[in-house]
């Protein structure tokens, strides 16, 4: 096998293996960019409990707060967490289908444990902005991994088809036109924002 052949194929699967995540974040763009004002999201109560822990203070870390809400709540996996006010820490489980909070009152010594049913906008925004290694749990560091081996393969995709166009002589000039033209484009969208 050649070294252009091996482009070629590795090109083509790599496409493949990117559709799906491209689609994904195609599709998901659509709600970022037309950012209407959607309904408030209903949060259903499902459990209270009662849970004492001192809020720590104002500007310390709040995940083992977090973490001790989660055990107490009985979920497992990634998590954020938030101080509303001096009374409140709120651990928000980002499910994608049916995302979990779970509020801390602390003036109360109360864990409320709520559940948004599925929300198609939430869902498509959740596919587009959820990430980070930082949530703790197993399949949102799998989720991050996944979209760090995609940026990989979108650069290494792109390597390969710049490759290809070049060793084409015959499309070099429409090629150039089109790089040329995106560059522009980016450029001058770019410095005028």
């Amino acid at each position: 096998m050649t070294f252009p052949h091996f482009v070629r194929r590795a090109h083509l699967y790599m496409g493949l293996f990117l559709l799906p995540w491209v689609v994904m974040f195609g599709v998901s763009s659509i709600p970022l960019n037309h950012n209407s004002a959607p309904d408030p999201p209903r949060w259903t109560p499902v459990a209270q409990q009662p849970f004492h822990v001192e809020v720590p203070a104002p500007g310390a870390n709040l995940r083992p707060i977090g973490r001790l809400m989660m055990e107490a709540a009985g979920i497992d996996g990634g998590y954020f967490v938030n101080r509303v006010n001096p009374r409140q820490v709120n651990v928000n489980h980002p499910d994608f289908l049916r995302p979990i909070r779970i509020l801390y009152h602390a003036d109360r010594g109360q864990l409320i444990i709520e559940r948004r049913e599925l929300a198609l906008r939430s869902f498509i925004l959740g596919l587009h902005t959820r990430g980070g290694y930082d949530l703790d749990g197993f399949w949102d560091s799998v989720w991050a991994l996944f979209v760090d081996i995609v940026s990989v393969a979108l650069m290494l995709w792109i390597a390969s088809g710049l490759y290809m166009w070049w060793h084409l002589p015959v499309t070099r000039r429409w090629g150039w036109t089109a790089l040329a033209a995106g560059g522009v484009c980016f450029a001058v969208l770019m410095f005028s924002l």
